[in-house]
């Protein structure tokens, strides 16, 4: 059957996704460290993965770090090798492991293998015509030669990336597109750690009235946005105009955190050169 018979039949297209582990895990870290204290995030992969016939899952374990005990390495590395065990667990989900090379204390862990096979993977599914539409989960500009291979070969790719963190290239070459923000990652949590959730509040307000107990503390001016931020006896809320005269009202009760997530929210998606 041709793709364009699938689609114009009403069949619901046969959708893979590939997902670079490494760059899911810098997410995963950014918000944990940004939003949520360090705390570990509880995912559930079924809901990471919903609409995808079949998940292809790559990563590497770390390397052990020049003077670390083997006990300790040990250690470090059980969180990881529990997640990868779990993964091949779940129906639908395929785990392939790379290696890893320490390069030096500026530069830390490389990987190696990983990036070569998703590229194999993707291609050979393409190719076969095992898949109607590709999804890659990745921030890695290496992969955008990958990219643009599966688009010259008529495949439909999907990128899902970092949120301002991803090279403006990689994301050009997709058919379609999708930063992963916090909006989109928190639909992945378990029913357990969603209710444990502390994010900011968040309301749309025609006119903003705070109070004369509200102080304002700093103004921050950006290219997409502007953010007034307040302060009342430890508590703080964010102001934020919108194009339609009205405005996105944000309250927490840590300054850090809700500076984050408004930056995070109206902050560019990707970066260009003339961004900067």
């Amino acid at each position: 059957m041709s793709f364009n018979k699938h689609f114009s039949s009403g069949i619901e297209p046969i959708k893979y996704l590939f997902i670079d582990g490494g760059s899911l895990d810098s997410v995963l870290a950014t918000f944990s460290k940004e939003l949520f204290g360090d705390r570990e995030l509880e995912i559930n992969y079924y809901h990471l993965a919903k609409g995808y016939q079949k998940v292809f899952y790559y990563d590497c374990l770390p390397v052990k770090k020049e003077g670390e005990n083997e006990l300790a390495y040990k250690s470090r590395i059980k969180p990881k090798i529990e997640l990868f065990n779990h993964l091949k667990s779940l129906d639908r989900f395929h785990v392939y492991e790379g290696t890893a090379r320490f390069r030096d204390k500026n530069k830390g862990q490389e990987q190696k293998q990983v990036d070569i096979m998703i590229a194999v993977d993707m291609l050979t599914h393409s190719f076969r015509r095992n898949m109607q539409e590709a999804t890659l989960l990745t921030g890695d500009l290496d992969f955008k030669p990958l990219i643009d291979a599966l688009v010259q070969d008529g495949m439909h790719v999907e990128l899902w990336y970092p949120k301002g963190k991803a090279n403006y290239e990689l994301v050009d070459a997709a058919d379609s597109r999708k930063p992963l923000t916090i909006g989109t990652v928190q639909h992945w949590f378990t029913k357990s750690f969603q209710s444990k959730m502390n994010l900011p509040d968040t309301s749309q307000v025609q006119n903003v009235t705070l109070g004369m107990e509200w102080s304002e503390i700093v103004k921050i001016e950006k290219k997409t946005y502007s953010a007034f931020f307040y302060e009342n006896k430890g508590l703080y809320a964010a102001v934020v105009p919108n194009k339609d005269g009205g405005n996105y009202l944000h309250r927490h009760d840590d300054l850090n955190q809700l500076k984050f997530y408004v930056e995070h929210l109206y902050g560019l998606d990707i970066y260009r050169p003339n961004d900067f």
